[in-house]
């Protein structure tokens, strides 16, 4: 059976996530975006156990849709892919769960006002839990959870899986603007190396403090974001971003910097690094990313950075743009920014034009850009850490060493330190940068046996038919009768 088919089971599965009636460009960079596009990952196979019924995130239209299933004589689950603080659970049907979870402590208190914070209460209270991974799993049943709970990854899509092997003499034009860095008609000493400036209506802004005064920056910002910002009325929050001056140059000329920068269409060749991420995500480390790569590489003309944005906030863009900024380095290699939304075919042909995956994330559900070029055939520049020590190491690509610092689960508003996620070791960021560079200029075999790992490990992992039978075999231990004879 295809992916495609529909199953005559006799079965429906009410599928909710966030925004599942919602385009991929409403979504771009909302806050669930990722859960929306793993349930449209798993619809597909799902389909193979039962009709699949997308409901918006609503009490009453999830009843309506179990009691329609109902009527035409199917047997309905209610499968959700929502962390368990925002899940609706049912009575009427099976309730499983899909959640993403990258710490290794699991929240058993409730807090905020939501009783469903208490995660291995509110775990306990379904039929059936269905992680992406080994890592998840451990830590909800270390917190006690007992609820039965299943790996099954997230399938990768089959157009990653038959993109051509990476060569360094393809050039890839993909229809899409971008910001390309630098502009080499503006000399670094002009722009880059410029003195510091006033802003004009305040104090001199500060270079990047070093890295202990940043992370705890860093957690600073997330108390803003989860606590202070949603209390405050958007003018003021949007007055409080447009504060932000870029280190060295006033804003007026870093505005025809940007422009002078930006390009229509993108060109690729070379040794390309890509990197995919939200910038409202404090967790993906665009610090030691931008930085690491920068310093790693400062001198390669053939060696480019690809930076996707997943946001339609031009507040982050912005913020994200003025960061790379601050790294305050003149360099020949490129770093490149794409701010738009790329559909799935041009994504692919990011992956395509790539050469290695990069990530200096400090913590991860499931890293699914990682999947997908490793299932392409891309190495990955990685740490191990979190969800991504379920398919990644040094057979696949290079490791990016780290270690644990403490921090807080992005859901409390408390602002209280209850788990720990990873800090890497900068040095370590760069060493595995100018490696894996070289690896891929000078060692062409050597890249291709990696590439050949990558594509074989997720072949096993990630593929549509390796991952149906788990999905399969998962529900089927569902006791759908217990529910008809309740409702009956």
């Amino acid at each position: 059976m295809s992916v495609s088919e529909t199953s005559t089971s006799g079965r429906a599965v009410i599928l909710t996530s966030y925004r599942t009636h919602l385009s991929g460009t409403q979504r771009l960079g909302s806050p669930g975006y990722s859960y929306d596009v793993v349930a449209g990952l798993l619809a597909p196979l799902l389909q193979r156990w039962g009709e699949v019924m997308p409901v918006p995130l609503d009490v009453h239209r999830i009843e309506d849709a179990i009691r329609t299933a109902r009527q035409r004589g199917l047997q309905p689950i209610h499968l959700s892919v929502l962390p368990f603080q925002d899940v609706y659970l049912t009575a009427s049907a099976p309730n499983v769960v899909f959640p993403f979870w990258e710490f290794p402590d699991v929240p058993a208190e409730a807090f905020d006002g939501n009783p469903q914070n208490n995660w291995v209460a509110t775990a306990n209270r379904c039929d059936l839990v269905l992680v992406c991974g080994p890592f998840t799993a451990e830590s909800l049943r270390r917190a006690g959870i007992r609820t039965p709970i299943h790996v099954v990854p997230v399938p990768t899509p089959r157009e990653y899986f038959v993109l051509p092997s990476w060569s360094p003499d393809t050039v890839t034009r993909i229809p899409c603007s971008a910001y390309v860095f630098p502009n080499p008609a503006v000399p670094g000493h002009e722009l880059w190396d410029a003195a510091d400036a006033v802003d004009e209506d305040g104090p001199r802004l500060q270079p990047p403090a070093p890295s202990l005064a940043r992370s705890l920056l860093g957690q600073l910002r997330l108390a803003y974001r989860h606590v202070l910002k949603p209390l405050l009325p958007p003018v003021v929050h949007q007055a409080a971003r447009t504060r932000v001056r870029p280190v060295g140059v006033g804003l007026d000329r870093w505005h025809e910097y940007l422009h002078s920068c930006r390009h229509e269409h993108l060109e690729l060749s070379g040794i390309v690094f890509t990197s995919i991420f939200s910038p409202q995500d404090g967790r993906k480390n665009r610090e030691d990313l931008l930085s690491g790569f920068v310093t790693a590489l400062r001198d390669r003309a053939d060696a480019t950075l690809v930076v996707k944005l997943v946001s339609a906030d031009s507040l982050w863009i912005e913020s994200a743009l003025n960061y790379y900024r601050t790294t305050g380095l003149s360099h020949r290699c490129k770093v490149i920014f794409i701010t738009d939304y790329l559909p799935d075919e041009q994504l692919c042909a990011l992956a395509g034009a790539s050469t290695y995956y990069l990530t200096t994330t400090r913590a991860e559900g499931c890293c699914l850009p990682l999947l997908n070029y490793l299932a392409a055939g891309r190495p990955g520049v990685a740490p191990c850490h979190t969800a991504i020590s379920d398919y990644f190491g040094p057979e696949l690509g290079f490791v990016i060493r780290s270690s644990l610092e403490r921090t807080l689960w992005p859901q409390d508003r408390r602002i209280r330190f209850k788990t720990t996620w990873h800090r890497l070791m900068w040095p370590s960021v760069v060493e595995q940068i100018r490696r894996s560079y070289e690896l891929a200029r000078n060692d062409r075999a050597s890249y291709e046996a990696l590439a050949a790992a990558a594509r074989s490990r997720m072949t096993q992992w990630v593929e549509a038919e390796a991952v149906w039978p788990r999905l399969r075999d998962a529900l089927d231990t569902l006791n759908l009768r217990r529910f008809t004879t309740l409702v009956a």
